[in-house]
């Protein structure tokens, strides 16, 4: 988890639009999507952990977990999420996340490696295969 603390900026995306038509995104979500510069900071409290996100797209927030423990919030579209994030190393966490959307629930993975002052992030969509990767720095 040491590796994840402070904060991040994003650099890149790739591949959003064939997730986020999985996902069923509108094209007008997926050009939001593309368009935000995204900050995620990860903040340590005894066991538990916090992720507080933003962009200048969506409204920030902060969501509050402990290791292997399911979370349920809502994401930046409204849509339901059950979040349990599991550390590998001190270096990689992934992330099994469930949505909801209104032809049922989509599973997804997010493997977060973090690798000196560059944090690459791989979400996929169980189903699909569908992939899209984001990079960040982390700001000094």
């Amino acid at each position: 988890m040491a590796q994840f603390l402070g904060k991040w900026n994003s650099v890149s995306m790739t591949n959003i639009e064939a997730v986020g038509k999985v996902l069923g995104f509108t094209d007008e979500m997926i050009k939001m999507y593309k368009e935000s510069k995204w900050t995620f900071e990860f903040t340590k409290d005894g066991d538990k952990f916090s992720i507080t996100n933003e962009s200048n797209n969506t409204p920030k927030s902060t969501n509050t977990y402990e290791e292997g423990k399911e979370l349920v919030t809502k994401n930046s579209f409204g849509q339901c999420l059950k979040i349990t994030i599991k550390f590998d190393s001190d270096s990689q966490m992934t992330v099994l996340e469930k949505m909801e959307l209104p032809g049922g629930w989509k599973n997804m993975k997010l493997v977060r490696n973090v690798e000196g002052n560059k944090m690459t992030a791989v979400l996929e969509e169980l189903e699909s295969g569908a992939k899209m990767t984001q990079t960040f720095e982390r700001c000094t």
